[in-house]
């Protein structure tokens, strides 16, 4: 069940790294004025933030490595910033939503990070299943 945990997880972090892309691009087409709502840019990042929890709820029940965990964990308060910054413009505080676009970069990188960490201790724990012990005589 374990490596079950671990795939979902592994699979919820690469959605996440391939999601920040599309995100910036949604966010690219509403500002270009292709689109006249944020709308796909919104419900996408809900998306993002969702997949973020899910992430961290398989990895803690995977019981990964601390430093996994630790980043996900990370990873999913980088990403629930980022509504909470944009509420701040309409709380009047604009310069603190300016905020959520420099965000968006490490979300990116912190994503990245723990997809490669996940895609490393897949790798290490399926070494660790095929190390066969060798009789004693």
């Amino acid at each position: 069940m374990n490596k079950t945990f671990a795939l979902i997880h592994k699979s919820l972090a690469a959605f996440i790294a391939i999601g920040v892309f599309v995100q910036m691009f949604l966010a690219g087409v509403w500002h270009s004025g292709i689109v006249n709502t944020p709308d796909a840019h919104v419900f996408f990042g809900l998306s993002l933030l969702l997949a973020a929890l899910l992430a961290l709820i398989a990895a803690a029940v995977a019981k990964l490595p601390k430093a996994i965990i630790g980043r996900t964990a990370f990873l999913f308060f980088l990403i629930l910033l980022q509504p909470l910054l944009m509420e701040a413009r309409r709380n009047g505080l604009p310069f603190i939503s300016a905020f959520h676009a420099l965000n968006a970069p490490f979300i990116g990188i912190v994503s990245g990070t723990v997809f490669e960490m996940a895609r490393g201790a897949k790798a290490e724990a399926d070494k660790e299943s095929s190390v066969s012990v060798a009789p004693s005589d």
